[in-house]
């Protein structure tokens, strides 16, 4: 049995060698290819693209998919595994994707080649979870901004928070989507003596620490509010101008997540008319964002370039994760969870 994994820029060929190094006790051959591309700027528009239109928006070169042709087993992080790729390889049993989401894999067309396709869910839940407490502290305290000034010489002291600056303790947080990163969230702002509120319509249990609530009522409620839910046709927007008008006008918005869970509009209005008392953002519908876009130019919000998942030990647990989930399955065994179905 043959293993071909797909290196690029952040997952690179050599993490997939040592994460799947035990596959060869059993007889399987790893082998590696790299994805050509000039540089990051590149991969992150081919993937905006693939999560926008699917991933048949992605030509995948025809040099790598000759390269592809012998794979039973495919992994791959980034790379798209479309109808060209999947026909390609006709020995093709297993795809592995290293990450939680795979809209670049064409499930439909690989599920109906008998072809079983793993993700990686949580892959980078504790580097999600340790940024997003983060970007929370960042913002209410002010602190990403007050550093941007002193590296300019300013010597500024009052933000658009002003005399309103607040303690976590004893405030209330509300977490939407408590799948994995949404819990560690959850486990690392216990500390400071929070009151936990969580919505997930799909979780069969909260911590007991966490208390359940409709959506509405976590919105009306919380001083934070930080999104952590999968992005689907049913939560696409389910940011919008309504939610954010049931919330506090002292509350904040934290989105680690997805962009396409967030009407950005309706976010820049709500925070321009003071319907919010801040917001901190990881993620943008157009990344990077334009000089103009609306959110850029507000005094309150904190903002980084799509860096919440992206650590060292998140790159390098990936493979070792997946290689361990899907190792029944060489065997024949599609009972796993991570099988997308």
């Amino acid at each position: 049995m043959k293993l071909i994994g797909i290196g690029d820029l952040l997952i690179p060929s050599s993490y997939i060698e040592e994460g799947f190094a035990p596959y060869r006790e059993r007889g399987v051959t790893v082998e590696t290819v790299d994805w050509p591309l000039r540089d990051y700027e590149e991969l992150q528009n081919i993937n905006l693209r693939v999560e926008t239109q699917g991933s048949e928006a992605y030509d995948v070169p025809d040099a790598l998919v000759e390269k592809l042709r012998d794979a039973e087993i495919l992994i791959t992080q980034f790379c798209p595994v479309t109808k060209k790729v999947l026909d390609a390889c006709t020995k093709l049993k297993l795809v592995g994707v290293l990450r939680a989401g795979y809209e670049n894999i064409n499930v439909p067309y690989a599920s109906a080649k008998g072809v079983a396709v793993f993700h990686t869910p949580g892959r980078n839940a504790t580097a999600v979870a340790d940024f997003t407490v983060g970007m929370l502290l960042a913002e209410c305290r002010n602190i990403a901004k007050a550093h941007a000034n002193l590296k300019e010489g300013r010597w500024v002291r009052d933000y658009a928070n002003a005399g309103a600056v607040p303690d976590l303790e004893g405030k209330t947080v509300g977490i939407i989507g408590m799948g994995q990163v949404g819990v560690k969230v959850a486990r690392r702002l216990r500390g400071f003596g929070v009151r936990l509120v969580g919505y997930d319509p799909y979780a069969a249990s909260f911590p007991d620490f966490v208390a359940r609530l409709p959506l509405d009522d976590l919105l009306m409620q919380s001083d934070f509010v930080t999104l952590h839910s999968r992005l689907s046709d049913e939560t696409k927007r389910m940011m919008n101008a309504r939610a954010f008008s049931l919330m506090k006008p002292t509350a904040y918005f934290v989105n680690t997540a997805r962009a396409g869970l967030v009407d950005e509009a309706a976010l820049a209005a709500a925070l321009k008319n003071k319907q919010l008392r801040g917001a901190a953002l990881d993620v943008f519908e157009h990344e990077p964002p334009g000089a103009d876009d609306p959110l850029v130019g507000l005094p309150n919000v904190t903002l980084t370039p799509h860096l919440a998942g992206g650590t060292t030990d998140a790159f390098l647990r990936s493979p070792v994760l997946l290689a361990q989930e899907m190792a029944p399955a060489l065997s024949g065994d599609r009972s796993s969870r991570w099988i997308v179905r």
